[in-house]
Order: C-alpha cells, then sequence, then structure tokens
C-alpha cells in the first residue's frame, strides 16, 4: 500500500507543488485573522513562514527531481522559491492595505529555503527505501 502511495505522489508531484505554490499566494495576499496559538513566542508567525517555505521547497524539489538537470536542479529550485518569496513580500505592500511586507517575513522564508535544500538529499535517500 505504502508503494501504491509513492506511485500516486509521484504521478501528481507537480500538480501538488503547483497548488501549494498558488494557496501561498492566496494565503500571502489575502486578509487572513490574527492567530492565537496559545504560544507566548514573541514573532510567532516567522515560524509559520519558516514552516511553510520549507514545505514549499520540499513539494518543488520532489517534482522536479527528475525532471531538470541536477546542476540546474540546486541553483534554480532555491532561488526561484527565495525570488518568489520576496515578490510575495513586495506585492503585500504593493496590493494590498491589509497586509505589509516585512524583511524578517522574507529572512525566515529564505531560512526554510536553505533548510530544506540542506535534509533534501537525507529525505531522499529515506524516500528512495520505500
Amino acid at each position: 500500500m505504502l508503494q501504491d502511495i509513492k506511485k500516486l505522489l509521484e504521478r501528481n508531484s507537480l500538480f501538488i507543488a503547483i497548488a501549494a505554490t498558488l494557496f501561498l499566494a492566496v494565503l500571502s495576499l489575502s486578509a487572513v485573522p490574527k492567530l492565537n496559538l496559545g504560544l507566548r513566542i514573541k514573532s510567532g508567525d516567522k515560524y509559520l513562514h519558516f514552516i511553510a517555505y520549507f514545505g514549499l521547497t520540499l513539494l518543488w524539489y520532489f517534482a522536479l527531481k527528475d525532471r531538470i538537470d541536477k546542476k540546474m536542479f540546486k541553483f534554480f529550485v532555491p532561488l526561484a522559491i527565495i525570488l518568489y518569496g520576496i515578490i510575495l513580500e513586495g506585492l503585500q505592500s504593493g496590493l494590498t492595505t491589509y497586509r505589509t511586507g516585512d524583511v524578517y517575513d522574507a529572512i525566515a522564508n529564505t531560512s526554510g529555503v536553505i533548510v530544506a535544500l540542506l535534509v533534501f538529499n537525507r529525505l531522499l535517500k529515506w524516500y528512495r527505501t520505500i
């Protein structure tokens, strides 16, 4: 059964990555109510930015791992996602009155991308054992 799930995810990985990218744009540009997670952490939304871009990067890595050249893969995917995050932060400031772009959000996004880059090969090794 695990093999069937793996095949299903592989066949749909590009669609899943595109859908997650669009979903992240919608969340970034819409009026989202403040979440109170009960955690008394200052700047807690930065953790959400980190997690979102970490996950987005992993989705794109899995979607493109066998579709593009390896050298381009390691450079293009993280650069594209980092630029995407910066563009969304700029759009928040320019297009909306209820959201503001934040340099620290962009740094949290970039950190998520970099950590995903660092752990991807380990995850890929585990994934191939399934």
